[in-house]
């Protein structure tokens, strides 16, 4: 089982937000106090270790909001009356023996309709939740929500239908849909609720007089890796944490054993021969130790794993065990690093997992990559996903907040949520690709977004670009404005596409996630490129010119030179390996004359690479004021386009000397440009568009 959704209302930042997760790496990105631990507090509190009646919730636990007093004019904070979380689970894997051994039967009362819990304002489109409801489990049959699941002699009414395990069972897993919920009022402590709601397999809605431990804990085992790790917080050693079932567990098996051997207790044992302590309770974890050694195999730098007592205790020795490593100095684990903190209590968890309960698992890692080096960070995003990929016969979903495009690598761009602050900073907006979006990002892309421009889900605003631009655009920026790293400071990144027919769906990717972008191409972008985007941002009043231009730009002669300068240059070069795999079609008899992907190659290589000036051509076409207007409309929508032809066309003479391929230039003048003493006037001309560039780049 794993959760495939979350919702929250009221509760802290989340004024509303809902975060689709998929079974498998979730990874969930953003600012500092955007928002990000809000999300993984409230899924804690559902489906964490302590059962949320016993959580201390507060005032500042409530989404608050400011606003000013008509009357005097004072800003005051107004608090909301009410918070409202739920996850959602997919998947039926439940732990059958714990429910079964619930021996008090469980109420469920049914609902008219799903909109009785909750339903979407015509005007504002939020979700307005029926939270008197929710906090009103105790007084379910009472509610006129509830259904009259049978009429009695004598009128008596029956509303609640009560189950023992066995039925509970089965309820559960045929449950079409499957709701966890948590609801508190702020003003009334008696006004809380926490349950579940049941789609059944009929179809009808259910909702739980209450909800046991028990039933809980079947659902889903969940532990959180906070992101100010303390081996305090996630190794306790008390009864409702997995690290104590994990210890209790192992103690209880284990000690067995010996207790057959000698004939008496093994607490006895151990009180009546303490210098035998340490001897025994390395026969009883021996085994274990060896497991947490191989999970952490590569992990950390380590020579040893070991449990030790530090007090003796009148009862429940076990709870004296404390976890020491040694890593050329035998010290208890809270001695240690936390990125060897981190991969020991993955590596626990893990094993707890395997050993010691029945049903799926979620760990969440808040902010992993926090005080460790970037090889650490490596290791501990390998650890995290060995754990995904560690049982093949329980369902293991992981979570992960983070800053670190570390732990971006290889996530499906469907798991990304990226979170952050409305523009007053006042609540949280969460943001995902949608399905469409996501179904046209091609393996490909994937790889490319993955090694090189992973960084562009932490920007507010991504510069797309095809060439050398990468490397010289931070340069141009802080010339022109006189403030060095200027794209850093607000957050810009510039992103070099695989190819310019990836402009369109970055453009769409960014749209989904919320995050400004800018595009830059060269008038090459005009054959095809420009009219996508145009179709896609809806400038509708362009299209015609765009066409024009196309037509002009397709009439050039084609410059076969420039064909075979690339086709030399085959290792290195798309459209020559393109060339190179259709001249093996040719020669293989797999490809005829009359083939649509031959003529279509063909084709784009001869528009592609033309002979002669393309701005004369395009002003030849449509005249200077009309493509000038056209250009600025493409630039107030986020497409620029450079009016000269591309980057190179803006050097000064000795820039294009310069020994090297076109990026190799870039770069050599992104040096130049670094220093003091050299203007852009003395590399570059056509100066005023480049300021039009940096324009564009940093309006809001």
């Amino acid at each position: 089982m794993y959760i495939s959704q979350f919702f929250a209302s009221n509760y802290r930042s989340l004024k509303e937000v809902t975060v689709r997760f998929a079974n498998g790496k979730n990874v969930i990105v953003g600012k500092n106090n955007c928002g990000k631990s809000n999300i993984i507090k409230g899924i804690e509190i559902l489906v964490g270790e302590k059962f949320p009646t016993f959580q201390p919730i507060g005032d500042n636990d409530f989404y608050t909001y400011e606003t000013v007093d008509e009357d005097t004019g004072e800003v005051i904070e107004v608090p909301a009356e009410n918070l409202f979380l739920e996850v959602t689970l997919e998947g039926r894997d439940l732990d059958q023996d714990l429910i079964l051994s619930i021996k008090k039967q469980s109420a469920f009362s049914r609902i008219r309709t799903s909109g009785d819990f909750y339903q979407k304002n015509k005007d504002s489109g939020a979700i307005v939740v029926n939270y008197d409801l929710f906090q009103s489990l105790d007084d379910l049959e009472n509610r006129p929500e509830v259904e009259i699941l049978e009429t009695y002699a004598g009128g008596r009414l029956k509303k609640t239908q009560w189950m023992p395990a066995a039925s509970l069972y089965t309820f559960i897993q045929a449950a079409r849909r499957l709701k966890v919920f948590f609801c508190k009022s702020r003003t009334d402590d008696e006004k809380m609720g926490f349950g579940l709601i049941v789609q059944c397999a009929e179809g009808h809605f259910w909702l739980s007089h209450f909800l046991s431990k028990k039933l809980r804990d079947s659902l889903l085992t969940t532990t959180v890796i906070s992101a100010t790790r303390s081996h305090k917080t996630e190794l306790r050693l008390v009864h409702y944490t997995w690290f104590g079932k994990l210890i209790a567990g192992i103690w209880n098996k284990n000690k067995s054993q010996v207790e057959e051997a000698s004939g008496r207790s093994y607490e006895e044992l151990i009180r009546k021969s303490a210098e035998e302590i340490k001897s025994r309770v390395d026969i009883v974890f021996a085994s274990n130790i060896q497991l947490v050694k191989t999970l952490l195999e590569g992990a950390i730098a380590h020579k040893a794993i070991s449990f030790k007592f530090l007090d003796n205790a009148k009862d429940e020795l076990y709870k004296n065990v404390q976890l020491f490593v040694n890593d050329g100095i035998d010290r208890p684990i809270h001695e240690k690093g936390t990125g060897i903190q981190s991969a020991v209590i993955i590596a626990l968890f893990s094993l707890y997992c395997n050993e010691y309960h029945n049903n799926s698992s979620l760990l969440i890692a808040e902010e992993p990559e926090l005080f460790l080096h970037p090889q650490a960070r490596r290791v501990i995003s390998a650890e995290l996903n060995k754990f995904l990929k560690g049982s093949e016969t329980q369902e293991r979903q992981l979570i992960i907040s983070t800053h670190s495009t570390e732990y971006l690598k290889h996530v499906d761009l469907f798991n990304i949520t990226r979170v952050f602050k409305d523009p007053a900073g006042n609540f949280t907006i969460a943001k995902q690709l949608d399905r469409d979006t996501s179904g046209l990002v091609t393996m490909e892309l994937k790889r490319f977004l993955w090694s090189n421009n992973s960084e562009i889900f932490f920007a507010d605003k991504v510069i797309l670009v095809e060439g050398g631009e990468v490397f010289l655009i931070p340069a141009i920026v802080d010339k022109v404005i006189g403030v060095r790293q200027k794209l850093d400071y607000d957050n810009i990144s510039v992103a070099r596409v695989n190819g310019k027919g990836s402009f369109l769906i970055y453009a769409k990717m960014l749209d989904c996630f919320q995050i400004d972008y800018l595009i830059v191409g060269d008038l090459d972008c005009f054959k095809d490129e420009v009219r996508k985007l145009a179709d896609y941002l809806k400038l509708t009043t362009v299209v015609e010119d765009i066409g024009r231009i196309k037509s002009a730009i397709g009439q050039m002669e084609v410059d076969y030179q420039r064909i075979d300068d690339r086709i030399k240059n085959v290792e290195k070069n798309f459209d020559a390996q393109v060339l190179k795999h259709l001249f093996e079609q040719i020669l293989e008899g797999t490809i005829d004359q009359d083939s649509t992907e031959l003529h279509d190659i063909v084709s784009y290589m001869q528009t592609r690479y033309t002979k002669g000036d393309r701005e004369k051509v395009i002003i030849d076409t449509m005249g200077k004021e009309s493509f000038e207007k056209l250009q600025q409309t493409l630039r107030d929508n986020k497409v620029f386009i450079w009016s000269k032809g591309e980057l190179e066309h803006y050097y000064q003479p000795e820039v294009k000397r310069l020994i090297g391929s076109k990026d190799i230039k870039a770069l050599q003048l992104s040096y130049i440009l670094n220093e003091d003493e050299q203007t852009i006037e003395q590399h570059m001309i056509y100066v005023e568009e480049i300021k039009e560039l940096v324009n564009c780049i940093l309006r809001k």
